[in-house]
């Protein structure tokens, strides 16, 4: 996923719609909102006022709130399938088995506000009408109706409930810890199932594979692990004891102090003097985490590394501002992404400007079916700039930006905002980007498929490329490109010994990127 981080404000004062409960024959006795509102909601309205208001400001497209409201409204059926909405005139009216159980005055079509406050109201009525919704609750009504009048939107588009978004939050932002993450043996015990490198539990000496028997000195050893981890939370600073059976079998209890922990998503080694560093996420420290990685295996290396992979397979993308950091670090100048929405402050550009901290050593870039989004982003760039030879096989195809906003009820909105454009004008979006060498059903073997690029036997990738620039408005030329390359699996490493052989011959590196088609929008319109 890829994203920019923006928090709403929580709505402050709250518009309430007028409208009325009808009896039915076979539903609890109806009342009045007023009633309602003494009793206390079911629905907090601002948890759709400030989405709805949301979608009107950066959405990528201008949208029908009425439209919205109401299919979203329809989504109730899932939690109670007698329920129905209908706009009949001016008037909003809920149904249950036949009956109107509530009936509002319908807001004008753009009036995002209102229909927002129209679709809590609605739900306090729902509520009353239907025990399974009461009984359901109301994060299971925010679910049903944002889930359905999402769909109206784009895939990208979504809600998450507050539950997971606090892991979400926890995987980009980090979050207040000790660094280990919990897992379950094969008899469904609590353990440690890593632990993460210059963190408490690191410092600590905790191991991998441990059992966890206490925090704070009260047993977890039949909790469940998403309560072990709100037991391990707590705020910067404090303290925590944590008692586990390591694999030898001894017991011990470690007091560590709880911290920002951020995950590092990077894995480096060394190939054949060839520096490999893959990275499985766009979380907030990616382009830090590699670059320490690379500098620092270039030093272990003392003048001796032969080149870089970057190892991008299976990376599902992230924030779109480590993307940008990720290119530009093996850049010295030279565009590396736009982005164009509706909303005036989605338009955007990025140039490298920091330099190649490599050295300009020779660049490889691998990706797979996987890679999505913010890795997109830098496979592109890097490809465009002729800095970088790709391998692997087509990338996912998601070639858009989402804005995350932080709902008053503590789960997040996710709505596209932009479409994303490579430095040489074409949008991925659906097609995915081409590699430059396609491992993908052509064999197990390395050494015979860089021998076949050297003699020009290999895959051409030129004809597809051609078609990048169509794709996007054409069925057609869709078709082609994604069946140039396609993902299939095979061996992992078999990407990497392709990428370290051809980094590893200067002459035939050279080769593949030249074969790299650049061309542009405005060339292609000639």
């Amino acid at each position: 996923m890829l994203c920019q981080k923006r928090l709403a404000a929580v709505v402050a004062a709250l518009l309430v719609l007028s409208g009325c409960l009808a009896s039915a024959p076979d539903s609890p006795i109806p009342q009045t909102e007023a009633q309602a509102r003494e009793a206390g909601h079911f629905a907090d309205p601002s948890v759709f006022t400030v989405g709805f208001d949301r979608i009107q400001e950066v959405y990528l497209v201008k949208e029908d709130f009425g439209k919205l409201a109401l299919d979203g409204l329809n989504g109730l059926s899932k939690l109670d399938d007698t329920l129905s909405v209908r706009r009949d005139g001016g008037r909003v009216q809920l149904i249950r088995a036949g009956h109107v159980v509530g009936d509002f005055d319908s807001p004008a079509p753009d009036a995002s506000y209102d229909w927002g406050t129209l679709v809590a109201s609605t739900l306090d009525s729902a509520s009353l009408a239907s025990a399974k919704v009461a009984t359901a609750g109301n994060e299971a009504a925010y679910q049903a109706v944002y889930e359905a009048l999402l769909s109206d939107l784009d895939p990208y588009s979504r809600y998450v409930n507050p539950d997971r978004a606090r892991d979400d939050r926890a995987q980009r932002d980090g979050y207040t810890g000790v660094g280990i993450a919990l897992s379950q043996d094969d008899k469904g015990r609590p353990v440690i199932g890593d632990v993460f490198p210059d963190t408490p539990a690191a410092r600590a000496n905790l191991l991998k594979g441990s059992l966890i028997v206490a925090v704070d000195g009260v047993s977890v050893e039949d909790a469940k692990v998403d309560e072990i981890a709100d037991l391990m939370r707590g705020p910067v600073g404090t303290k925590v004891d944590l008692t586990v059976r390591e694999p030898k079998g001894n017991s011990r209890t470690a007091t560590m102090t709880r911290e920002k922990v951020i995950e590092n998503m990077v894995r480096s080694e060394v190939r054949d003097s060839v520096i490999v560093v893959k990275l499985l996420r766009y979380n907030t420290t990616a382009a830090a985490a590699v670059r320490n990685a690379v500098t620092g295996l270039l030093r272990g290396l003392n003048g001796k590394a032969r080149g870089v992979v970057l190892d991008l397979r299976g990376n599902p993308g992230g924030l779109l501002d480590q993307s940008v950091a990720l290119a530009d670090m093996f850049m010295d100048h030279g565009p590396i992404v736009s982005t164009r929405g509706r909303n005036p402050d989605s338009d955007q550009s990025f140039s490298a400007r920091n330099g190649d901290i490599s050295g300009h050593l020779p660049l490889a870039v691998l990706v797979d079916g996987h890679s999505a989004s913010a890795a997109e982003i830098t496979a592109a760039a890097l490809q465009d700039a002729d800095r970088a030879i790709l391998v692997g096989s087509t990338s996912f195809g998601k070639g858009s930006v989402q804005t995350v906003t932080r709902l008053p009820n503590d789960g997040e909105l996710f709505l596209t905002w932009s479409r994303i454009y490579a430095p040489s004008g074409y949008t991925w979006h659906r097609q995915g980007i081409l590699p430059t060498v396609c491992t993908s059903g052509s064999g197990t073997d390395a050494k015979a498929m860089i021998d076949a690029f050297r003699a020009g036997q290999a895959p051409s990738m030129s004809d597809a490329m051609a078609e990048r620039f169509r794709a996007p408005d054409d069925e057609t030329a869709l078709r082609r490109v994604r069946s140039a390359c396609p993902w299939q699996v095979h061996d992992a490493d078999l990407d990497l010994q392709v990428a370290v052989g051809l980094i590893s011959d200067p002459a035939l590196y050279a080769q593949a990127l030249g074969s790299q088609d650049r061309g542009t929008v405005a060339a292609r319109a000639q």
